[in-house]
């Protein structure tokens, strides 16, 4: 899978790019097949507030796409938080998916 990383208003720098990577491959468990994440990290307000950051991702899978944004102090928080979140969405869809495969399989 593919992780894109796109910056509006900050500088991404290794650290946070390997952080940002390993948060976001995870989701890979749950969505084998998915081609890419687009991830997307923008500062909105150059004063200190608990909204300064937005950080959305864009998960790119066969069927309906995925995405969620969260806002944040920093960035890692923000992205912390979008990673459990895609991953939740993931999860129950999977568990959908298969749960209509079984469905199916006991009406026959």
């Amino acid at each position: 899978m593919d992780i894109l990383i796109h910056s509006d208003g900050l500088v991404v720098k290794e650290d946070l790019r390997a952080a940002i990577e390993g948060k976001i491959g995870r989701v890979e468990q749950y969505a084998p097949r998915a081609l890419r994440a687009r991830v997307y990290l923008r500062k909105t307000s150059a004063h200190p507030s608990p909204r300064q950051y937005s950080v959305r991702v864009l998960c790119e899978v066969p069927g309906k796409d995925v995405s969620c944004e969260q806002y944040g102090e920093d960035v890692l928080s923000a992205v912390d938080i979008v990673a459990e979140k895609i991953e939740r969405l993931l999860r129950k869809r999977k568990t959908d998916r298969l749960a209509r495969r079984t469905r199916t399989a006991r009406r026959k």
